[in-house]
């Protein structure tokens, strides 16, 4: 795997020490590890949760057992499982780098192998999520070895298709469901079915579980692992395809087309989509989306709040209920403090009685909270909990009580709050998963769904009681308000959801899969029965009524994406007769997972042996030789010797001790935009919760004082983040030479020393806002050699040297939402202050203020607008330079100045005004000033001064979503896209330039042209490849009174600013 970086020699600290932009990760508590063990895992948990890591441990050694025997394949190496309380300290976690945004329910990464998993109420999801991430566990160790230093080095160099990887782990956490029937269902039916290679692209997931669907049917499952051993023999995934099972991907995906459209074909017959039983009032075809989920109609029949997805956010959006006209986008996601993430998974809005206000649950800082807005005024009024999470409110038919879903200590409960009193009271109170509160008409109870089975008694739980419960299916419950007495209303192997009381008649809707799709039921409340009054072909849910029951909006699903529909006078509609779907049909007998166990060494951690239990022996002779291979190939790295459980049978818990292990080391390659190429040796270590990481940056000569080499140190266990550095730097560059008396070459080379010590102090205010302090001290030193071949030595011809202490203070601010190569839509700024004190007689003194502001207007899900506007000034006895021009990683192209070849000039990429053995002033330009980019067509320092302004137009949009490529090497390109630009920036020292052409000739020389100026103005046009690495093709104009350029072309690497 191949990672660029970029020393910025001239901002040295930054690079080294911070970012200018990113948002935060807030440690809002502190976590005190402790662990279990079993022969496979070790379970990290904090807190009392022991329990929950008990249930943790054994749904991952049950899942081990079933992965292992599809993989052929046992663990060489431990896998670490780190359990998280909940998603919002989930998101606080160090192990993995990114932001675990909502909908991520875990994550597995190849450093040291780890899964990292948040609990979030629900243990049937939580069960899946395990098994999951444990396929991409037993993937890594059996493919990488467990470790990203197989990659690195090389030793791996191919990787698993996206599909393969997550559709697998789909595919043997949940074999098949009603989801994942519905959405290949659907595909079959009105969407054009995508090639094997182009789910790299889109329907990865439940695409990949399709495939993997059919190769078991079609073969069996002892095929998957077959597939997996000959990917790992042939190093390559399609070829590994290829010899399994006798076909290349062309042949898969017309085999998997046939299959798809044998199986879901004979669904059609009978069944109606959503749009013919419903007036569809969203299209997200037309608006670029997937999600338009969770609406809510008025009480008054009005209006419908609903969510929609824009991107990666969602922001709730107000439309007429008749029409489906939008009024207005009500509350923008994830780009305010108070609405960090809007709960789009349990989303739950809910209107006042008087249709003038909405509430709905949201993160917002350390804690979710509930927000009551009034959706003309839109004032806001925030309700906090000390609880883990808050999800799905109600508001009561009174007005005066929300109920809502509260999640503490591995349950979530159905609680109710006192708008009057200010209070909550938990009604269920145990740690069954419970969800989608919905008040009847007069307040007296509330319906709610829960896995709890018939467990309706009030008694104490923990989550360890759930390794007895069958939480497989949710029913239907209500529970009294005054009570908290429970009633069970649906009884069934099937998944009831999305209740609600009719206003007008005793009757409670509700959704079931009982058929193999999501259809509407009514329930009779006195007669205690229920009647299904729909037969769709995808599904239906989230229900919502007003008022005067003439009117439900619901969610639903059609041509891969989610709508909000209406249905007119439900209480009407009659039963229907449904037959179950293909799946549905046989499903039970899909259930079955026998399979024969190829592992070379499947017993190995087996607690009890018994040598009569020939189910432990391979009988058919093609297998034999499976049996001979030897057991010591298979012992597992780091086996633990302690004992794992006491005399009771429980699991000994072990406190967490911080060690180092070195997650990668590799060479990288950068493009520095004075020195040109330059490579490291880097070594990175980190404890297993990625609270201190180190990292050691070598690029090695013949001394010391020759080399390059960096040691930093990041302390992120708490809320401060610390960063420090050890650095030296020495760089080298010709500038002349002459002849000796001999007549024999001598060359001037320059060499610069930049080293010294740097921390960083970073106190994250919240997710968007935070304060960076650091502290630089810089030790600079400048040596002119003489080097004569036939001399034993160098000469030192003159020399240079200063020490300087920089302190800075930054304040940044980002709220910026990325799309799939850059930010999209928010704003972010970088507000920087450097000051230098003089140190000694040759020290410098300067102050330096940098104000980075962008903006991005996403027009919707493909298009946007970017600008910038950038602007620096230096003053003091020593004021520093800004060089404006050029770009980041410019890797090829060369341009033109006033028509003139740059090649030409030998300035093909730089004015020659840094690297002149006659600047006085080479350190402080090397090393303290800083280039101003992007600024496309023109080189770096095309422009010089102590105050520079830069402004960056950029419009964004796709331009080809995938691109097969046959020739000269297959693949397949996704997400090619293009844009069109406008940088126009200005470098002065002194006002007077931009109307004293002298002053200008005095600096620049007096080969100028007459329209010469601090003002440099270029436009262009531009794509970019995301070929393994981000790769931009551009072409610039340089624009000038006398008109444009030709194009100039340049290909850099890197993602949008």
């Amino acid at each position: 795997m191949l990672k660029l970086y970029l020393i910025i020699l001239l901002s040295l600290g930054s690079a080294l020490f911070g970012q200018s932009f990113g948002q935060n990760k807030v440690q809002y508590r502190e976590f005190d590890w402790d662990f279990i063990s079993s022969p496979n895992f070790d379970v990290y948990y904090y807190g009392d949760e022991i329990d929950l890591a008990t249930f943790t441990m054994e749904a991952a050694n049950e899942a081990y057992e079933q992965i292992g025997k599809h993989l052929r394949w046992n663990l060489k190496k431990r896998v670490p499982i780190i359990v998280y309380h909940s998603h919002n300290e989930f998101q606080q976690n160090n192990a993995v780098g990114v932001y675990m945004s909502e909908g991520i329910g875990g994550v597995t990464e190849l450093f040291k192998n780890r899964v990292v998993i948040p609990f979030e109420g629900d243990y049937k999801a939580f069960r899946h999520v395990i098994h999951h991430e444990l396929v991409h566990a037993m993937i890594n160790d059996l493919i990488y070895g467990g470790r990203m230093q197989n990659v690195a080095s090389g030793q791996v160099n191919w990787s698993i298709p996206l599909w393969a990887n997550e559709g697998l782990a789909e595919y043997l956490s949940s074999n098949w469901d009603t989801e994942a029937d519905m959405v290949i269902r659907d595909l079959a039916i009105n969407e054009r079915i995508p090639t094997v290679r182009e789910l790299e692209y889109y329907l990865a997931y439940k695409g990949g579980q399709s495939v993997w669907k059919f190769i078991a049917s079609k073969y069996g499952r002892e095929k998957i692992g077959e597939v997996f051993q000959e990917m790992k023999n042939l190093r390559s995934a399609e070829k590994g395809f290829e010899s399994a099972i006798g076909m290349d991907y062309e042949e898969l995906t017309e085999q998997w087309h046939k299959y798809i459209k044998k199986e879901f074909f004979p669904d059609v017959a009978g069944r109606d989509e959503v749009n013919d039983i419903a007036k569809k009032l969203t299209d997200h075809k037309k608006e670029r989306n997937v999600y338009n989920i969770s609406p809510s109609i008025s009480p008054d029949g009005g209006k419908i709040a609903y969510l929609k997805n824009n991107m990666s956010y969602f922001d709730i959006d107000l439309m007429d209920a008749v029409s489906g006209k939008k009024i207005k986008t009500l509350i923008k996601g994830s780009r305010s403090l108070d609405f960090e993430e809007l709960k789009f998974l349990q989303p739950g809005i809910s209107w006042s009685p008087d249709s003038k206000k909405i509430v709905f649950a949201a993160k917002s800082g350390s804690s979710d909270a509930l927000y009551l807005v009034d959706v003309d005024s839109g004032d806001k009024e925030k309700i906090r909990f000390d609880l883990d999470g808050v999800f799905s409110a109600a508001w009561s038919p009174t007005g005066d009580k929300l109920a809502y879903v509260g999640y503490e200590k591995g349950a979530s409960d159905i609680y109710i709050y006192d708008l009057e009193r200010k209070q909550s009271v938990n009604l269920t109170s145990d740690v069954y998963s419970d969800s989608e509160p919905t008040w009847s008409p007069d307040g007296s109870l509330i319906a709610f769904v829960s896995d709890r089975d018939n467990n309706i008694e009030r008694r104490k739980t923990n989550a360890e009681d759930m390794l007895s419960v069958n939480y497989n299916n949710k029913n239907i419950y209500t529970v009294n308000v005054s009570t908290k007495t429970i009633d069970q209303i649906t009884d069934t192997n099937f998944d009831e959801n999305y209740p609600v009381f009719s206003n007008t008649k005793d009757f409670l809707f509700f959704t079931s899969d009982s058929s193999g799709t999501w259809n509407l039921f009514k329930y009779d409340l006195n007669k205690r029965s229920s009647s299904v009054i729909t037969n769709l072909l995808t599904g239906i849910f989230q229900l919502s009524l007003n008022k005067y029951d003439d009117t439900m909006v619901f969610s639903g699903y059609s041509n891969r994406g989610w709508n909000v529909f209406r249905l007119n006078n439900p209480l009407d509609l009659d039963q229907v007769e449904l037959k179950p779907t293909n799946y549905f049909a046989t499903k039970d007998a899909e259930k079955s997972e026998e399979l024969v166990d190829l592992r070379q060494d499947k017993w190995r951690g087996a607690e009890n042996f018994n040598e009569t239990d020939y189910s432990r022996h391979i009988f058919a002779l093609e297998y034999e030789s499976y049996n001979k291979q030897s057991n010591q190939e298979q012992k597992q790295e780091n086996y633990r010797t302690e004992p794992l459980k006491n005399e009771s049978g429980d699991y000994i818990p072990q406190a967490y001790k911080t060690q180092f292990s070195l997650d990668v080391a590799q060479g990288q390659y950068g493009y520095n935009n004075v020195f040109g190429h330059q490579g490291l040796l880097i070594f990175y270590f980190s404890d297993l919760m990625g609270d201190h990481q180190i990292s050691l940056a070598l690029e090695s000569q013949i001394s010391l004082s020759n080399s390059d080499y960096y040691l930093n140190y990041a302390y992120l266990k708490n809320r401060t983040n610390y960063y420090f550095t050890l650095f030296h730097q020495a760089d080298f560059f010709l500038t002349g030479g002459y002849y000796n008396q001999f007549g024999y070459p001598v060359d001037l080379t320059a060499r610069m020393r930049h080293y010294g010590i740097a921390g960083t102090a970073s106190r994250p205010i919240n997710k968007f806002n935070r304060v960076d302090f650091g502290l630089v001290m810089h030790n600079l030193d400048y040596k002119l050699f003489e080097i004569d071949p036939y001399s034993t030595g160098n000469t030192v011809r003159s020399s240079d040297g200063f020490i300087a202490l920089n302190p800075t203070v930054s304040y940044v601010f980002d709220n910026t939402v990325f799309g799939f190569l850059g930010p999209v839509d928010g704003f972010r700024q970088n507000t920087t202050l450097e000051i230098s004190p003089s140190m000694g007689k040759k020290g410098i003194s300067y102050q330096k203020l940098k104000i980075d502001l962008r903006k991005y207007f996403m027009i919707n899900m493909n298009y946007s607008f970017a600008g910038r506007l950038f602007f620096g000034n230096s003053t003091g006895k020593n004021p520093q330079k800004y060089f404006l021009g050029g770009m980041q990683n410019w890797i090829w192209g060369t341009g033109t100045t006033d028509g003139v070849d740059d090649g030409l000039t030998q300035e093909w990429r730089w004015r020659n005004v840094i690297l002149d053995s006659q600047n006085e002033s080479l350190l402080q330009d090397i090393y303290f000033s800083e280039f101003a980019t992007p600024l496309r067509g023109a080189r770096f320092s095309e422009r010089v001064g102590k105050n520079v302004i830069l402004t960056n137009l950029e419009f964004r949009f796709p331009l080809i979503q995938y691109l097969q490529i046959g020739f000269p090497i297959p693949m397949t390109i996704g997400n090619i896209l293009g844009h069109v630009f406008m940088d126009v920036g200005a470098a002065w020292d002194n006002s007077r330039e931009f109307t004293n052409y002298s002053l200008l000739q005095a600096k620049y020389g007096n080969n100028l042209s007459n329209d010469f100026s601090p003002w440099v103005r270029t436009v262009g046009y531009g794509i970019k490849l995301p070929i393994f690495l981000p790769w931009r093709i551009e072409a610039a104009y340089d624009w000038t009174e006398s008109g444009l350029s030709k194009p100039q072309w340049y290909i850099s690497l890197g993602y949008d600013w």
